[in-house]
């Protein structure tokens, strides 16, 4: 795909997921949330597959990537009607980048220990706002099911964390960005479950998370553009 049309595309997707987004924060349709969703696995795809010769050996990752951002899309729909089933799925969409990081990563600057040292600082601070923010779980099955979620998304973002300091490149400061913006998205999520229905609670966490996913999704054209 020519670099102006891949541009152009780029464009429109994105204006047309924030749109959406836009839509649902100023009319509540849910119909308009999923739209913004599709939008942003349809932009990871499109991007995927225009950089695809420039990223045959980054195919794990990119695989990973592609499935992590189709659960965050399914996550998305779900967690306004079933929000176990949301939680879930957001949690594997979780999983599958943390694993998409691990093989962006290469052999010789992985390092497991200072990625679960970032992790797990990571958590002890998430926690720390968790725990001294008045939420009221509606019953401790799902207070087992925030404290489980936090944990996988602060070795998400722990990784990212790590992968930065190992290296330090522009793909990496991009996932990074990424999954910062995705995991305080979350954590705006959880206080306006847990602690009260506030607008500017909601509009941020909308706004954090449909960023985060448009920058996960043109990692691709920059991973791509690092092998020129």
């Amino acid at each position: 795909m020519k670099k102006t049309k891949s541009v152009v595309i780029n464009i429109i997707i994105t204006f047309a997921v924030l749109l959406f987004a836009v839509l649902f924060l100023v009319t509540g349709s849910l119909v308009s949330k999923a739209a913004a969703s599709v939008c942003f696995i349809a932009l990871g795809i499109i991007n995927c597959i225009a950089e695809k010769n420039r990223l045959t050996e980054y195919k794990t990752f990119s695989v990973l990537l592609i499935y992590g951002l189709f659960m965050a899309m399914l996550g998305d729909i779900f967690i306004n009607h079933i929000v176990v089933v949301g939680a879930a799925l957001f949690a594997v969409g979780h999983i599958l980048f943390l694993a998409a990081q691990h093989h962006l990563c290469p052999k010789e600057k992985r390092k497991p220990v200072r990625d679960i040292i970032c992790g797990l600082g990571l958590f002890a601070v998430n926690m720390s706002v968790l725990t001294f923010a008045p939420l009221r779980y509606t019953s401790d099955s799902m207070r087992v099911l925030c404290l489980v979620y936090t944990v996988i998304i602060s070795l998400m973002t722990g990784k990212a964390i790590s992968n930065y300091i190992g290296s330090g490149s522009t793909i990496f400061r991009l996932m990074l960005i990424g999954t910062v913006l995705f995991m305080l998205s979350d954590l705006f999520l959880l206080l306006y479950c847990f602690m009260g229905n506030s607008d500017v609670i909601h509009y941020i966490s909308i706004i954090l998370y449909y960023a985060s996913e448009i920058i996960l999704a043109d990692s691709f054209i920059i991973l791509a553009r690092k092998k020129q």
